[in-house]
């Protein structure tokens, strides 16, 4: 079970209008021979988030027992704690601790959701999260499509008005609809959008004001207005979450699991949300290990709902674990070890 070899893999994915991300993998290696793969958020550059694993954790933790999970995310969290508890040291351990997750999933040979007190559903609801896609043909056209692959709700990142319009006709009343500025207004500006979004009855509007830790402004923007909030992909700790919650700024809270220290806290948040009322629906913008973490820990919760399913123009992302199938809305938790993703692309 001790630790030997703790490596990173980078590789390129698909992303909007055909750009190219790079996706950071980390994998740890045990003398028994196995090997768990995780996630690290790279939004930014990786090599920030590479350096931090391979320089900063790697020396910690070989010859370390895997299995003592936190025990492990204690020691890198409070070694690395003058560097900071946000930003790339959060990404570094979140992709350090999703493997060590699936390892330990894998040792036992049973689904990580074994390993938090079993499932209590065996199927997850997602949502169709799209690109900016400023383009009505192009958005009626993949909107079309995702009905046809079995969505029943679609998350927006287009702020024209006519577009919002666009896909309520398409999809017709009965179809969610979620929007994401993503930090695009001010609060003044945020407040008029609010207002003439309105009859589009969205699900929620998420993150509309920068920066997006800004709570008091979050807060009065939805006294101010009738939408619901969503809030939570840049918060790095649970610390951050609490502030998060207790202002009431959001009606969802959205864990992204490789920013804020992996399975290991979000955890810890899925019980800190459901003694406030909330509802955790994680948020993920690539297809991997962190997908299938989420997803392992919203069936054993009944205060997860809605994850967030990349879409892009080309259809689902496949580069790097196989597609998932989406029937009603909802997909199916697997049932292999670990986290449960089948594929790694090299």
């Amino acid at each position: 079970m001790k630790i030997i070899k703790i490596e990173t893999e980078v590789m390129d994915i698909e992303f909007f209008h055909g750009g190219i991300r790079k996706q950071l993998f980390v994998r740890v290696t045990t003398d028994e021979g196995l090997t768990g793969i995780g996630e690290a958020w790279t939004g930014a550059p990786y090599q920030p988030v590479e350096a931090a694993v391979i320089n900063v954790f790697k020396p910690l933790l070989l010859g370390k027992n895997s299995s003592q999970i936190e025990k492990l995310w204690q020691i890198m969290f409070r070694h690395a704690y003058r560097y900071g508890t946000e930003g790339v040291i959060m990404c570094a351990i979140s992709g350090v601790d999703l493997a060590l997750w699936d390892l330990l999933g894998k040792r036992h040979g049973v689904p990580v959701a074994g390993l938090m007190g079993g499932k209590q559903k065996d199927r997850i609801r997602v949502y169709a999260s799209f690109p900016a896609l400023r383009n009505a043909p192009l958005l009626t056209e993949n909107l079309q499509r995702i009905q046809d692959e079995g969505f029943t709700a679609v998350k927006l990142h287009d702020l024209d008005v006519e577009l919002i319009a666009l896909a309520r006709r398409v999809l017709g009343d009965d179809f969610t609809i979620m929007l994401d500025p993503s930090g695009a207004w001010s609060m003044l500006e945020a407040e008029k959008m609010a207002h003439r979004l309105e009859e589009f009855e969205l699900l929620w509007i998420e993150e509309p004001i920068f920066p997006m830790q800004d709570h008091d402004s979050l807060y009065r923007l939805r006294s101010k207005t009738n939408a619901t909030y969503a809030a939570g992909e840049n918060e790095f700790n649970l610390s951050g979450y609490r502030r998060l919650m207790t202002s009431g700024a959001v009606d969802y809270i959205q864990p992204e699991l490789s920013k804020m220290g992996g399975l290991t806290p979000a955890v810890d948040l899925a019980d800190l949300a459901a003694s406030f009322g909330y509802t955790l629906c994680p948020h993920c913008y690539t297809m991997g290990p962190a997908f299938y973490a989420a997803m392992q820990l919203g069936s054993t919760r009944n205060n997860m709902d809605w994850h967030e399913l990349k879409w892009l123009p080309s259809g689902l992302q496949t580069e790097v674990v196989s597609p998932v199938t989406v029937i009603d809305g909802y997909v199916t938790l697997p049932d292999r070890p670990g986290l449960g993703f089948d594929t790694l692309s090299k």
